[in-house]
């Protein structure tokens, strides 16, 4: 079990590798020298930045914090940190707000504990501080990183490939 805390990371972005329809998604977190990856789906992504712009929302309605527009935060645009190996893959994940900072919270299996029974205290985790400026910049890195993959079928809204895909309106 490996318990990480970067409040506040120096770099918290999501980034794939591979092609699009063949990517493997990641979460990494650094600070201090120390790197954290996290491996996790698309849909676990995007549920992330919508759970995150959802608080920010109710942040920003209910508390009268500003929230920054998306067009004024810089995003970190730059390649996940390499050569990696995945810490944890996802299992749970969490997001909450103190009152000034929002945390996100993510906990998981690595590779050596899979198939063996493990109880939630063994799960490895990863607990993040973030600003109000560094979670919507993550919101909006996120995004583009989802809207990159492949496009979807003008027809059925399935993603769509070079070798195509089984459309079930031309059927």
């Amino acid at each position: 079990m490996q318990r990480f805390v970067f409040d506040p990371p120096e770099r918290f972005v999501v980034g794939t590798v591979g092609q699009p329809g063949e990517r493997a998604f990641y979460l990494q977190a650094a600070q201090s020298g120390q790197l954290v990856t996290i491996g996790l789906e698309k849909a676990e992504v995007t549920a992330l930045a919508e759970g995150l712009s959802a608080l920010l929302g109710q942040v920003g309605q209910q508390q009268g914090v500003p929230v920054p527009a998306a067009a004024d935060v810089e995003v970190d645009l730059a390649p996940l940190q390499a050569p990696f190996e995945e810490d944890f893959h996802l299992g749970q994940l969490t997001v909450s707000w103190d009152g000034r900072r929002v945390f996100v919270e993510a906990a998981g299996l690595s590779q050596s504990q899979l198939g063996a029974p493990v109880s939630e205290e063994d799960l490895d985790s990863l607990r993040v501080g973030l600003s109000i400026q560094q979670t919507r910049a993550f919101i909006e890195r996120a995004r583009s990183i989802v809207a990159a993959g492949r496009p979807s079928c003008v027809l059925c809204g399935r993603p769509d490939g070079p070798d195509g895909h089984f459309c079930p309106r031309l059927n």
